[in-house]
């Protein structure tokens, strides 16, 4: 831990404190007689010095946050560093903010006497309360809530955080206080009065740790990078729940930020516990003697000896590099996927009676056979994970460092040429010439088994080789952005094969099939891009001249009405292209990255009736895409001599799907430019 990790400590604790001491002050009003006067004197004495220390503090964050910046130790006592990181950073605008909040808090306090005798000492906690609330609150807006997204979600649930932790952890100083005088002074008007003051405290703390909890899941959910858009249809949404747990889950165990938030939330639940033994033993008993007062008392104080301990780790994970952010180490030899083995035969089945002996447990407890309900439920829980196991490696949850565009894949396509064509084939049917010497022999990378493996599970196979298999491992031959050029490749040629269900007729409500990004340059040098067309239907024209010259020209002649009806219209060569049209188009015709947009694009081209017999296949003279708005491809046209069916040579049946398209929603969230 570093020292700014405590100085943040040290900062929220006692800007906490004075919140918590303010609510208790406002909850336990006036009574108690002279020891109850004394515990309010005792609470408010101690505000001014947190409000001061929070003041100091926060000085001192503001010169460690000039060393961070700008590297040099010396910055911490420099006013031009200071005044650099206020000026210029989201830090030092926060910072402002939070220290004038300070100095009008610390001001309050120290005038309390005067000021009470004005608006009353309820007035003085219950600004001070909102003053400390402020302050801490205010620090979400330059904490990790803003480098994730969505960040006004995430940094509403860290204010709120923070403000549950204020009113619940920082009363607890406040409350153990009040409990210690209550066990050394047999005052029955003292004991009578802290004892509703702790039942006033204890709903305001229930409150407070549900608002804990549902703020600090969804915080937790946001900074693991997990997905944030669901699917909307509903088939789709036992899939896009597994999927979403999954990818919740694997952070925690696999980066340092998520190994500290487990052990925050491990803390939390031993404060919880301590709460609850106050709750429902202690509380009851106080009217039983001295002895319910002294454990209560010291359960209190270990509760908020807890809390510290609990905010010293929140402090630390406020400077520890999010779990989205973060590269993952997998740890485990297995992970649960319900995407990766629900198709393995007998799954289902399995899943199902666990899940079925799960279910029963309240059967078993009202029957009062709880010994048996537990046992059921952990062979249920047993039986799920066994079903849903499958094997994993330290990167399987390795992110992707490499875009998924057409550079990408033509790049891997070359590197599998000179790599992997000798045992998977140059159809990638795992039929090489060095195939038959092998057991087992190279699988089939057409097969859609290829899209339940994780990019990180192919990474670590490349780069180590995979386990209980002839394959070696790649690390000494193809650097790390070769390996993910490669994993491109791969999940382009797999979706290629899948692609072969696609015609020229859009399927309503199915969108699955998500293409490489392409980057160019036209010919009238305007950089563009397929992801920057988003929002709008694009048509994707690939041609090769002079074959393609009749159907470019009828293109520009309807241009115009097909970018009425919703579509952008990008044409690119071929690579047996020849020349240009005879005129210039209308619409965008791409010059630089035609190529590689092309040789990725050709994987694409197969048909049911022709899978091709190459990895790059024969290419066919010309190939049209028509993509939605959300960049998933939903139908794709070759033109073929005598085909039974009209193609987009129609122009009403093209500008029918384009129609189509622009009235659909989105189904799902937009394909990743990514691997995961």
């Amino acid at each position: 831990m570093q020292w700014p990790d405590v100085l943040r400590w040290l900062q929220v604790a006692s800007v906490l404190c004075v919140m918590g001491s303010s609510a208790a002050l406002l909850l336990g009003g006036s009574g108690g007689g002279a020891h109850g006067a004394r515990w309010r004197r005792i609470v408010m004495a101690a505000m001014p010095w947190f409000a001061g220390a929070s003041l100091l503090l926060m000085c001192w964050l503001l010169a460690a946050q000039a060393v961070s910046v700008t590297g040099r130790t010396d910055a911490a006592w420099q006013w031009q560093h200071w005044r650099g990181v206020l000026e210029q950073t989201r830090f030092g605008t926060v910072w402002a903010w939070r220290q004038a909040l300070g100095v009008a808090l610390l001001m309050v306090l120290l005038g309390r006497r005067p000021l009470a005798a004005r608006v009353g000492k309820r007035a003085i906690a219950a600004i001070a309360l909102a003053l400390a609330a402020a302050i801490a609150g205010a620090a979400a807006w330059a904490g990790h809530g803003a480098a994730v997204e969505p960040s006004g979600l995430a940094t509403a649930a860290m204010a709120t955080h923070m403000l549950a932790a204020g009113l619940w952890g920082g009363g607890l100083p406040a409350m153990a206080l009040g409990l210690a005088l209550a066990a050394r002074h047999r005052d029955g008007d003292l004991r009578d009065w802290i004892a509703r003051l702790l039942r006033r405290f204890s709903v305001l703390a229930a409150a407070c740790v549900a608002v804990l909890v549902l703020s600090g899941l969804v915080a937790a959910y946001l900074f693991s990078g997990a997905p944030t858009e669901w699917p909307a249809r509903v088939d789709e949404w036992r899939l896009g729940l597994f999927t979403a747990l999954e990818r919740f889950v694997a952070p925690l165990l696999s980066t340092h930020f998520g190994v500290l938030l487990l052990a925050k939330i491990a803390l939390f639940a031993a404060v919880l516990g301590l709460a609850a033994r106050v709750r429902w033993r202690w509380m009851p008993r106080l009217a039983q003697g001295d002895e319910s007062w002294v454990a209560a008392s010291r359960s209190v104080k270990a509760e908020a000896a807890l809390v510290l301990v609990v905010l010293l780790l929140a402090a630390q994970l406020a400077t520890t590099v999010p779990a989205a952010h973060d590269a993952m180490r997998w740890p485990l030899p297995f992970r649960l996927s319900i995407d990766a083995s629900w198709l393995l035969p007998g799954v289902p089945v399995w899943v199902s009676a666990g899940a079925c002996l799960i279910v029963a447990v309240p059967i078993w407890a009202a029957a009062g056979r709880r010994a048996a309900g537990l046992v059921a439920a952990l062979a249920g829980a047993g039986i799920v994970m066994w079903a849903l196991a499958v094997p994993a490696y330290p990167d399987t949850y390795r992110r992707s460092t490499v875009a998924y565009d057409a550079v990408s894949v033509a790049r891997g396509m070359g590197l599998y040429g000179q790599q992997c064509v000798a045992c998977h084939g140059a159809a990638g049917h795992g039929d090489g010439p060095l195939a038959a010497t092998m057991q087992p022999r190279p699988p089939d990378l057409a097969e859609p088994h290829t899209a339940l493996h994780t990019a990180g599970d192919i990474f670590s196979w490349l780069t180590h080789g995979k386990p209980n298999s002839p394959m070696p491992g790649f690390a000494g031959v193809m650097n790390e952005e070769q390996r993910w050029d490669v994993i491109n490749f791969l999940r382009a040629f797999s979706a290629g094969y899948q692609a072969r269900l696609l015609t020229s007729r859009v399927v309503p409500g199915q969108p699955w099939l998500g293409l490489p990004d392409i980057d160019f340059v036209g010919v009238d040098d305007r950089p563009g891009s397929l992801s920057g067309l988003r929002g709008r239907t694009v048509l994707l024209v690939f041609y090769t001249l002079p074959a393609s010259q009749q159907r470019l020209s009828q293109l520009a002649q309807w241009h115009e009405r097909l970018r009425a009806a919703g579509a952008e219209l990008v044409a690119v060569p071929l690579p047996a292209s020849r020349g240009q049209p005879r005129a210039p188009l209308p619409y965008r015709q791409a010059a630089d990255g035609a190529e590689d947009a092309a040789a990725a694009y050709l994987l694409f081209r197969r048909t049911l009736s022709n899978p091709g017999r190459t990895i790059a296949g024969e290419a066919p003279e010309h190939m049209e895409f028509l993509l939605d708005r959300f960049g998933y491809a939903r139908a794709r046209w070759i033109p073929e001599p005598n085909a039974a069916a009209p193609g987009w040579d129609d122009e009403r049946l093209l500008v029918q799907q384009i129609e189509l398209l622009r009235r659909e929603p989105r189904l799902r969230p937009p394909p990743d430019d990514h691997v995961h």
